[in-house]
């Protein structure tokens, strides 16, 4: 007996503690009934969120002596003054008729729930696409509340149905934290109308004309609310993702601004984070199909994810372009997928999930511990200790002067560099013609752990990344554009800065390191940017992304048309221009940079055909680089006479490499050998 009263003690002490704990979230979690000890329930809803193909009648319903009260507008309906007692049901239908509230706000000069201080923008003169967010809490008899429950409705009887077959992203939060003049996180804020004042007080004062602007401006001295970095800047918000009409997330995640000078832009950027006091620290998803870590496992797991505003068909440029040389181990950038953003019930526009660029993104590619990288992107130290970095600068700036023909000098550089991802990137942001580059939009990391067996991506070495491609292609930057920018150029006028003076050095002056370069840039000719695959491509984003990009662009055009088709046929008409314009770049691309290299290496030798015959099954590795599709048993590429280029046989299942026959006569699987002129090789396999 004793043995069971003991044995019901610890269990009332075990039901005590876990009372407790729930009680001391509560009291954590609803705020506007601190201090609360008991535990309410939110409100159950009829239908959950998601697209439904008539109007209907939700129902609301909560525990006994409890009432609840629910918005419409997006805010806590415990603490708004637009929160109304639920009575019977609720109408859902589709408001895309009624008036914008959160769209209608654009620039205005002087005001802290401007959305914009460099660009005159007027919200869309047309009624935007609309969800029915309804966000419902129930409260007691002793004014104690419940915790907020959200659901997010597509009535598709008019054109919502358009979104069924994309991924959807809803993000729900208090207007307050986007748009209010002190924490809103997507306005300018009281502290740029502050700035102002005090800045005219201070030209009074000096007996200078008032102009607030003069040589400053709110971007340099961040004295404005979308210019806020960090935790303090990031506000809780409800994230759902729908996929082809379902449910696949949702879920309270933390949503800060993403980018630089495009916090600027009426249509910014997001990165949302999974955090623990949100409810869940991970955001589990399979939604970027082709993501996989350095194994080759389908990644499914995310702390953090981007979302990039596609505001212009400049912008797609990014995607296009990484979309052609992702799958390169050398330098490293993100996946992406094509989604649309409803804010707060509103359509928001054309947006890219992608992965963000930062320690977690190392991690789960590389599989290696994030406590133990160092990143710096864009000049500045993101993560990891500041003076390893400051380390790397100092190296690139000391070995730009060395003599890299000293083998022990390029011995130093080799073990500190992976000299594989040097070249990668710059033959990237050449090739594609990058004119927001060198130097900017690119980054570099390193891990500085314990050596993993089998990882060569913890050897210590500092590697690459690249983004923001926004301004390549062919696109114009500041007068500067076209297919014929000599990108070496470039380079040149950005010589003094790390990576590119140690590059530079390397390039002019290392044959070993120049000859790689060479034969990357026409690899990158011959198969990366291989006009069937462009062609490929450029099919695939007419048909996926014209109507997306279309009204999007619309959506942030600040200009009014006859009609809302009127202003959408010109922005798909811009839009197809655009695919056209990239399609002559990369045909035209080609010659044009690999005449440019002839001139700046001073290369003795011509660009000739090397064609390659198969016969029997397998493939060709080529500078262990490329491996061409073969058409009809053949595939001809470019090469410069006089530089040394590798090509490897590899068998299909089933047969077996013979020979190698024509111009080369050998029976080694791997060769290295010289162009002299156009050569014809066969490559032999056998059952």
């Amino acid at each position: 007996m004793s043995k069971m009263k003991n044995i019901l003690i610890s269990f009332y002490f075990f039901i005590t503690l876990i009372t407790c704990s729930l009680e001391s979230r509560n009291l954590i979690e609803n705020e506007p009934g601190e201090g609360q000890a008991t535990y309410i329930a939110p409100p159950g809803f009829s239908r959950v969120s998601g697209f439904y193909p008539a109007d209907f009648k939700l129902k609301l319903s909560s525990e006994e002596n409890t009432k609840i009260y629910y918005t419409t507008d997006s805010s806590d309906p415990r603490t708004s003054n637009t929160s109304q007692a639920f009575n019977d049901y609720i109408s859902i239908y589709d408001r895309s008729f009624e008036p914008n509230v959160y769209s209608s706000i654009g620039t205005e000069d002087r005001s802290p729930k401007s959305i914009s201080t460099f660009f005159q923008y007027k919200g869309p003169y047309y009624p935007v696409d609309k969800a029915t967010v309804i966000r419902a809490a129930a409260k007691n008899s002793n004014g104690e509340w419940s915790e907020v429950n959200t659901k997010v409705y597509f009535v598709t009887t008019y054109d919502l149905y358009k979104y069924q077959d994309l991924t959807v992203i809803s993000i729900v939060t208090d207007p307050e934290n986007l748009f209010g003049p002190d924490l809103g996180i997507y306005v300018t804020g009281n502290m740029y109308v502050e700035a102002l004042k005090k800045r005219e007080q201070e030209q009074e004062g000096q007996g200078q004309p008032t102009n607030p602007w003069g040589r400053w401006n709110p971007f340099r001295n961040k004295e404005c609310n979308y210019l806020q970095k960090g935790k303090e800047w990031e506000r809780e918000a409800l994230v759902t993702i729908f996929d082809k009409g379902y449910r696949i997330i949702q879920q309270n995640m933390g949503i800060r601004i993403k980018g630089a000078f495009t916090r600027n832009n009426p249509g910014k950027s997001f990165n949302i984070y999974a955090k623990k006091k949100y409810g869940k620290s991970t955001l589990e998803t399979d939604l970027l199909q082709d993501n996989y870590d350095i194994n080759g496992n389908l990644i499914t797991s995310y702390k953090s994810l981007s979302l990039r505003s596609i505001y212009d068909e400049g912008r797609l440029r990014d995607k296009f372009g990484r979309d052609l040389f992702y799958t390169r181990s050398g330098v490293t950038s993100s996946n992406m997928r094509s989604s649309v953003l409803f804010l707060n019930g509103e359509y928001w526009g054309f947006y890219l999930i992608q992965e963000k660029l930062d320690s977690d993104f190392l991690s789960r590619n590389y599989l290696i511990d994030s406590d133990n990288i160092v990143l710096a992107k864009d000049n500045e130290i993101e993560d990891g200790p500041e003076e390893e970095y400051l380390k790397f600068r100092e190296f690139c700036d000391e070995y730009s002067k060395k003599d890299v023909n000293n083998e022990e000098v390029y011995q130093q550089i080799n073990n500190y560099i992976d000299l594989d991802s040097l070249i990668e990137l710059f033959a990237t942001g050449i090739y594609i013609s990058d004119l927001d580059w060198p130097a900017k939009n690119d980054g570099e990391w390193k891990y500085f752990g314990e050596k993993i067996e089998g990882n060569k991506y913890t050897d210590g070495k500092w590697r690459f990344l690249k983004f923001d491609l926004d301004y390549s292609l062919g696109a114009e930057f500041f007068r500067d554009g076209g297919v014929d920018v000599d990108n070496f150029a470039l380079c040149e006028r950005k010589r003094k800065q790390p990576p590119v003076n140690i590059f530079l050095n390397l390039l002019n002056n290392r044959t070993e390191f120049r000859n790689k370069f060479i034969n990357t840039l026409c690899d990158y000719a011959n198969d990366v940017y291989d006009m069937d695959k462009i062609n490929k491509l450029i099919d695939q984003y007419r048909d996926e992304c014209t109507d997306l990009v279309a009204n999007s662009e619309l959506r942030w055009s600040g200009k009014e048309y006859g009609s809302k088709l009127e202003g959408y046929a010109f922005y798909k008409l811009k839009y197809l221009k655009a695919l056209d314009s990239i399609y002559d770049f990369f045909n035209q691309r080609a010659k044009i940079i690999l005449n440019y290299m002839k001139e700046y290496l001073k290369l003795k030798g011509d660009l000739v055909n090397l064609e390659i015959e198969m016969k029997g099954k397998g493939n060709i590795k080529i500078n262990n680089s490329i491996s061409p599709k073969f058409i009809n048993g053949k595939w001809t590429g470019k090469y410069f006479t006089r530089i040394p280029i590798s090509i490897e046989a590899i068998p299909e299942d089933g047969y077996i490499f013979k020979e190698w026959t024509g111009s080369i006569q050998s029976s080694q699987k791997k060769e290295e050998f010289i162009l002299l002129e156009s050569q014809k090789i066969v490559l032999n396999f056998e059952k």
